[in-house]
């Protein structure tokens, strides 16, 4: 029996005995099982409760460590299995340490002091997360507010992140308790009052904390935003709980509008009157907060309390009473009393924070359509107008264009009513446009939608020409004109484009009228030698520039008088304007009127170049319009620009606008482009002298921006002609330059063209080019202008400059290659003369000394070859450094853009040349990452080159296998310079890009039939050679020999076996030498098998085998197994062991145990299956123990199961797996079949489900879907579709099991639903018993489809969607025996789509994508229903019922409506009269009004397109 302890309370209570016996005695009395105390738990933490109550009553003196630790042993009892299994078994304790937590965490709140809070807060939330426990607090309300109270003071004094966890998990959990509480309290008054005066300020503080991510940013805690997100949620709960109670609806009716408005149908608390006048007096209260964070708080918590005021009493007949909270709410705000306080200011934070609040305010009032205009003019004297009006003026008053919640306060005013706003409309033009300099990107938007939404709502009232007047006015007004903006930027410039462009001609002429009133009636009378007139007329031109070029256009259609009206300002423009600005320029005033000269110019150039714009789009497109230019072309020796213009005028505009870069000369290039292409379409033929003038203004152009575009520094342009100026000129002028090439190219010089080609070679991004990031305004810049040329599909049709671009790269590569010579110039122009080309003749020049014939036993051909093989062989003379290489790899980069496949033969010859220079340059340097990705990319575009249509001309200067010999004498030395695993990326990529040139070159070779037997003895020659050479050069120098350098070799002889096999297999070779090429072929065999042993013997390096040496293995055995078939068919044999026999057993044998591991990279994978379907086809290679389709067949089994390979990287090796699969099953036996079936439902036994071994069910679904993507026939079939029930029924099962786990096991559910889709339409014919397809309906049944996240939700219901559709098109019996099991499964998926697209609060704009997907897929599944109208006719009115029932619940998105819709249409194109007047009957209320609609929609879109279609079919 065990032992009896007694005595121990009487230890614990003795004064003698010392506290670190007694704790240690209280922990044994705890946990041991050999104490018996009556009632021990509730002894122990009494025993430990009155020790702190006497330790913090003075009573009792404790060591601080004690005290810690008896916190501890509270916590730890509390947080005890022990104790939650006696609360399951009724055990009942009574705690009373409420009020010592309440007081130690109101001391950490006062003092801030984190003595023993750790404890203190651990055993708080043990108590609130135990029920049983929870009841000190929940059975005293007082306490539990006083909790919370202090919680969340202490949590605003921002303690650090080790506290603040457990301290928001807490408050998370008293918010929970409180929460229960407040909603059973049937006190409304108690409720309030409590908030009010304990909860109120504190939880606005802490909610403000949270919102701001105080504990949740780097280095300041650890908070999850989960948990600070549900804590702020429950805070919010708590406010509008305790505040904003329907029971108190009518005391704020009362305070707010009035004892003669207050509802006397509901009572009101005689006691409390004015609740939202308590609510504001607690908000202003700075109390315990600081004053730095209390302006803050207010002024977050203002629009919280108000929307949680909207959310509590919002609806309708409350809008007015929602109003009057807002005044009451906004006055807490500090901007509400700067018009009270003229001298107070405020920084820019400040305003930032306070009108964020005024948008959030704003902004609820629009969305909950509070604000009625003629409501609040009929019913109640305009009220909210006027209060508008005090907050327009505010904002106003004070304007912030730094901030872009200003600019959006000011759009919801105008949204709300212009009138609010058109008081001060001329004050809000110029303090949000004109006056204003905004650089910020935000806030260019937000200023540009504020601009938008007024020129809108005047477009909708059809008062733009009396805005655009009061925009005049402000222009013109007397101001700093030099301190101005550009008028049309980019957004306002947009915003005004977008009005015009939907008003009537008519509103835009009188705009047009209005501008040119302006000008000559303030602007030209004043306009001589006045700076600020002159920068006035400079803006005013701008708008009449946007006006012109963006008014709709006329045309033959156009009303008579509006075009005659639109001539007359036409005239007066040229009349009155145009030719006035002109003249002024005749008289230049003195040097001091500099600015007054360029402005007046750029004004009247401006102009010049918009009327003759518009006068030519005017003539082409109406016929009505005479042009005061006429229709002949006026010819001289310098013709006039404009009509009536003299040209000593445009002399002496040239002369002072060539002296600055302005908006005057890019104007004066539009005006002679402008001339080119009325040259251009008014001439059909072209003689000398007009040829000269089109050449002379193309030459004008270019020229006058010439030096610009040599500056290093230049700003970017948004694309408006108003914003051109002497930093935004340069691109400008390249962008007019680029736009206009296919005008401008014919009539340039060769020294012109290369100009352009040398400024976009300097203007082009040498690196990845990027697009612009959401913060960056997508302006124009030289690098991007160029970019879009580089990558023009014209670029390359511009030949002359498309050559000479080529020569200019091919310039910069090789002084960049020079640069890097260790011998000079000199030599290297004779070893490497391509280099110093100017001009693409290196072609002629080899061509012409090739057709000589050279002296005995020299071919010219091989010269270049030689001299190659000779500066690799001794030292090559160029060296590069890394900053070389960097730079030669932007270039690469830049020719990788160009078209390599259609480059003439010239320039194809010397690129050639050029990119095999750079190859071979690094065959000197250690090689570093790099200089690998420099050779990866040389060899790339060296392979785009030679799949170019002049591939062959290479081949007249140098022969394939001095090529081949050239690249691998110079890679050789590189490999052993590279640090690298076999099995890294970026070298397996290498050997890729290497091995497709190699096979490249080889390929032509054959086809071009260019000496065959020559070139491939020489290159198989030259590999032999190669491998003894380095097998001794590292044998010697490391050891061993280089893994990579041997990883090469066997690339290129696995090439050269991959390109001989089939030639020798084909038997039609040259005649030359008919038994030749096979000697080649078994010596390049011989080589590999030889290179290929010591690279497989196991165990030597510990990886997988790399991707390369499986394909060359795969490679000898597929040509082995050809050469020796060659020979079984002349020797009459059927069974002959290939030469590397060993080799294969051993790679089959190892690929065995690695091919799981191989799976994750595709590349090596694929090789290794090409190897075992190769080696299964050859019997003699099999092993003579076990049978090697069992082998196979499990290899293929752990593949599948294995959870390790990702799901991407299975899709890829699907196909690769079913071509095995197919040869296994082709050359297996019956026995072997049946063995695969087995396996299958073997592995879908449902106790592996039970055993929670769900790789062996998702190995045999793997497998089933192989077996059935076979092609199969005879016994093979036959077996499958006997042993299909059991399968089906397996499905059901395990789809069954999956569905029931929490989370869903869809790892097993996605599987099954593919490969039961598959299963149906295999088994279309097969599959004679009903039953078994209608278990397919039981699964579609159980699958949930709720609580998905997006991607496995579009699986799911794809897999769904897929057997369903399986069964309706390849079951058709069944589905009519079964309609409402189909129908209830199709509904599922009807309603998902539903629940899915309706529109959240909080939005899943993001998860839209995937929702339409399915959407589609239901219109589809309509579609396929509405054809079989035979069999779902009487169904077809309720599926429109069950549809529209469906629908009245959500709110869809439109797109997913519209589809949904689309579909439905359909199914009413089955429904009859009687079937609709059914409908209209039954329905319920709210759906009746749904269907309605939905019927309306249906007659008048759909019904009606389709009776219009009718009557145009036979």
């Amino acid at each position: 029996m065990a032992a009896v302890y007694s005595g121990i309370s009487l230890k614990l209570k003795s004064k003698t005995t010392s506290w670190e016996d007694k704790l240690k005695l209280a922990h044994f009395a705890w946990v041991s099982h050999q104490c018996f105390l009556p009632n021990k738990e509730q002894v122990l933490l009494d025993w430990a409760r009155q020790s702190l109550v006497a330790f913090y009553k003075k009573k009792l003196e404790l060591t601080e460590d004690v005290v810690e630790r008896l916190w501890a042993y509270i916590d730890n009892i509390l947080h005890s299995r022990k104790l939650q299994n006696l609360f399951k078994n009724g055990k009942t304790i009574n705690l009373q340490i409420s009020l010592i937590i309440n007081e130690r965490i109101a001391e950490f709140s006062l003092s801030g002091s984190q003595r023993n809070i750790s404890a203190v807060l651990s055993s708080c939330r043990g108590i609130l997360s135990t029920p049983a426990l929870a009841v000190i607090y929940t059975a005293k309300q007082e306490l539990l507010v006083a909790l919370l109270s202090q919680l969340c003071w202490s949590a605003c004094r921002q303690p650090e992140g080790a506290v603040a966890v457990p301290l928001l998990e807490v408050i998370h959990l008293a918010l929970g308790h409180y929460l229960l509480i407040q909603q059973q309290q049937a006190n409304p008054r108690r409720v309030f009052g409590e908030v009010t005066g304990h909860l109120l300020q504190p939880c606005l503080i802490l909610r403000h904390l949270l919102s701001g991510g105080t504990w949740t940013q780097s280095g300041q805690g650890q908070v999850p935003q989960v948990l600070s997100r549900e804590v702020r949620s429950k805070l919010e709960a708590v406010l509008r709980g305790g505040v904003f109670q329907l029971d108190m609806l009518s005391s704020y009716t009362e305070e707010l509008l009035g004892q003669q408005q207050r509802d006397t149908k509901i009572g009101t608390p005689k006691s409390l009157l004015t609740p939202l006048d308590t609510v504001v007096t607690r908000l202003l209260d700075a109390g315990h907060c600081e004053l730095h964070l209390h302006a803050t708080v207010v002024a977050t918590s203002v629009a919280v309390l108000y929307r949680l005021f909207l959310d509590s009493y919002l609806k309708e007949g409350n809008q007015f009473l929602c109003f009057h909270a807002l005044p009451r709410l906004f006055g807490c705000l500090r901007i509400s009393h700067l018009q009270e306080e003229p001298g107070k200011t405020m920084s820019t934070p400040d305003w930032t924070t306070e009108l964020l609040v005024v948008e959030q305010l704003l902004s609820s009032v629009a969305s909950s359509n509070i604000y009625n205009v003629a409501t609040d003019r009929i019913r109640h004297g305009e009220a909210q107008f006027h209060f508008y009006r005090g907050v327009a003026e505010l904002l106003i008053n004070h304007p912030q264009a730094p901030v872009p919640a200003w600019f959006r306060c000011l759009k919801i005013l105008i949204s709300l009513n212009h009138l609010i706003l058109e008081p001060d409309l001329d004050d809000l033009l110029s303090s949000s446009w004109i006056d204003v300099e905004v650089t910020e990107f935000r806030t260019k938007k937000a200023q540009e939608v504020l601009i938008h939404t007024l020129f809108q709502t005047y477009a909708k009232l059809r008062q733009v020409p009396q805005l655009f007047e009061e925009l005049l006015g402000v222009i013109c007004r007397p101001a700093a004109e030099a301190l101005r903006q550009p008028v049309l930027a980019a957004g306002p410039s947009a915003a005004l484009c977008t009005c015009l462009l939907e008003l009537p001609p008519s509103q835009v002429l009188d705009m047009w009228s209005l501008v040119l009133d302006k000008f000559q009636s303030l602007i030209l009378p004043c306009l001589q030698s006045d700076v600020d007139m002159a920068l006035k007329s400079l803006s005013l031109s701008s708008l009449l520039h946007c006006v012109m070029f963006n008014m709709p256009s006329l045309d033959s259609s156009t009303p008579l008088p509006v075009i005659r009206r639109a001539q007359c300002m036409m005239e007066r423009v040229l009349g009155e304007l145009v030719k006035p600005l002109l003249a002024l320029l005749l008289d230049t005033p003195g040097p001091e009127s500099e600015l007054w000269l360029q402005k007046v110019s750029d004004s009247a150039l401006l102009l010049s170049y918009t009327w003759a714009q518009v006068d030519a789009m005017l003539s082409l497109n109406c016929g009505q319009y005479c042009s005061v230019a006429g229709t002949q072309l006026e010819i001289s020796s310098c013709p006039s620009l404009l009509p009536g213009v003299e040209t000593r005028l445009w002399k002496k505009v040239e002369k002072f606008t060539a002296q600055s870069r302005s908006l005057g000369r890019y104007c004066l290039e539009q005006l002679y482009l402008q001339r080119m292409r009325r040259t251009l379409m008014q001439t059909s033929s072209q003689s000398e002298q007009v040829l000269q003038t089109l050449r002379c203004d193309a030459a004008y152009i270019l020229g006058s921006g010439r030096g610009s575009l040599s500056l290093r520094m230049t700003a970017s342009w948004d694309g408006q002609v108003g914003t051109v100026s002497a930093p935004t000129y340069p691109a400008a002028h390249w962008h007019l330059l680029v736009s206009n090439l296919p005008i401008l190219i014919p009539y340039l010089c060769l020294d012109d063209v290369r100009y352009l080609a040398r400024v976009l070679l300097r203007t082009l991004p040498t690196n990845q080019a990027q697009g612009p990031s959401a913060d960056e305004e997508p302006f124009i810049t030289l690098e991007r202008v160029s970019t879009s040329l580089l990558h023009s599909p014209l670029f390359p049709e511009m030949q002359s400059l498309h050559s000479a671009f080529l020569m200019c790269v091919a310039t910069r590569c090789s002084s960049i290659l020079c640069s890097g010579s260790q011998s000079g110039p000199g030599p290297l122009s004779q070893q490497l003369p391509w280099l110093f080309e100017k001009d693409h003749t290196v072609m002629a020049h080899w061509e012409s000394r090739f057709a000589k014939v050279g002296p005995e036993g020299v071919e010219p051909r091989g010269e270049i070859a030689q001299n190659f093989l000779s500066l690799l062989k001794s030292d090559f003379p160029i060296r590069l450094e890394d900053e070389q290489l960097g730079d030669l790899l932007g270039l690469l980069n830049i020719i990788s853009a160009l078209h390599l496949d259609s480059l003439l033969p010239s320039h194809h010859l010397h690129y050639f040349l050029l990119l095999l220079t750079m190859a071979v340059s690094t065959q000197g340097r250690s090689c570093s990452s790099l200089a690998l990705q420099f050779l990866t990319t040389c060899y790339q575009l060296l392979g785009c080159l030679q799949r170019g249509r002049n591939a062959r001309c290479v081949f007249r200067v140098m022969y394939v296998s001095d090529i081949f010999e050239i690249v691998l004498t110079s890679l050789l030395p590189a490999s052993g310079g590279l640090f690298l695993e076999v099995d890294d990326p970026s070298w397996l990529q290498f050997l890729q890009v290497v091995g497709s040139f190699l096979e490249q070159l080889m390929q032509m070779l054959i086809q071009s039939r260019l000496s065959l037997v020559l070139n491939f003895g020489k290159i198989t020659t030259f590999l032999s050679r190669c491998k003894l050479h380095t097998e001794a050069a590292f044998s010697e120098q490391l050891g061993n020999q280089s893994p990579l350098g041997s990883q090469l070799l066997l690339v290129c002889l696995t090439k050269l076996c991959q390109v001989l096999g089939p030639l020798v297999k084909d038997r039609r070779q040259p005649q030359e030498a008919p038994a030749s090429l096979p000697e080649l072929l078994q010596q390049a065999m011989l080589q590999m098998a030889t290179g290929l042993q010591p690279c497989l013997v196991p165990g030597t390096r510990g990886h997988c085998l790399p991707s390369a040496l499986l394909s060359a293995v795969a490679t000898l055995l597929e040509v082995d197994l050809s050469h020796h078939r060659l020979g079984w068919i002349a020797q009459g044999t059927d069974r002959v062991v290939p030469t590397n026999a060993a080799l294969y057993q051993s790679v089959y044998s190892r690929l065995l145990l690695e091919l799981p591991a191989l799976a994750r990279d595709t590349p090596s994978f694929q090789a290794a299956l090409q190897f075992l379907t190769l080696f299964f086809s050859a019997p003699a290679l099999h092993p003579s123990e076990g049978t090697v389709f069992a082998s196979m067949l499990q290899a293929v089994r752990t593949v599948l199961a294995d959870p390790a390979i990702p799901a991407l990287a299975a899709q890829d090796i699907e196909p690769h797996l079913g071509a095995l699969f197919t040869q296994m099953l082709e050359a297996g036996t019956m026995e072997d079949f049946g063995l695969v079936v087995r396996s299958v439902l073997q592995g879908l036994d449902i106790r592996h489900v039970w055993m929670a071994d769900l790789q062996a069910v998702l190995s045999a679904v793997g497998l089933l879907k192989l077996l059935l993507s076979c092609p199969l026939s005879g016994e093979k079939a036959s077996l499958l579709w006997r042993a299909c029930p059991q399968i089906v029924s397996a499905l059901t099962l395990q789809s069954r099991e999956a569905c029931q786990e929490r989370p869903v096991v869809l790892t097993v559910v996605e599987p099954v639903l593919d490969v039961l889709a598959l299963l149906l339409r295999q088994g279309e014919e097969a599959i004679s018993n009903p039953h078994h397809v209608n278990l397919a309906f039981s699964i579609l049944l159980t699958v949930p489809l709720d609580h998905l996240r997006p991607p496995e939700y579009g699986r799911v219901f794809l897999g769904l969607h897929n057997v369903l559709f399986s069964i309706l098109q390849c079951h058709p019996k069944v589905v009519l025996k079964a309609i409402p099991s189909f129908l209830n499964s199709f509904n599922r998926l009807v309603f998902s789509v539903m629940h899915e697209g309706r529109q959240k609060d909080k939005g899943c704009a993001d998860d839209l994508p995937v929702v339409l997907e399915c959407a589609r897929l239901v219109e589809r599944m309509y579609s396929h229903i509405a054809v079989r109208s035979e069999e779902f006719t009487t169904s077809s009115p309720f599926l429109v019922a069950q549809y529209v029932s469906e629908a009245q619940k959500v709110t869809l998105y439109p797109a997913v409506k519209d589809l949904l819709q689309e579909g439905i249409y359909l199914i009413l194109d089955l429904c009859i009269e009687p079937d609709v007047q059914f409908l209209r009957a039954s329905l319920q209320p709210g759906a009746r009004d749904v269907f309605k609609e939905l019927h309306n929609d249906y007659l008048r879109y759909h019904k009606a397109k389709n009776e219009g279609e009718k009557r145009y079919t036979a």
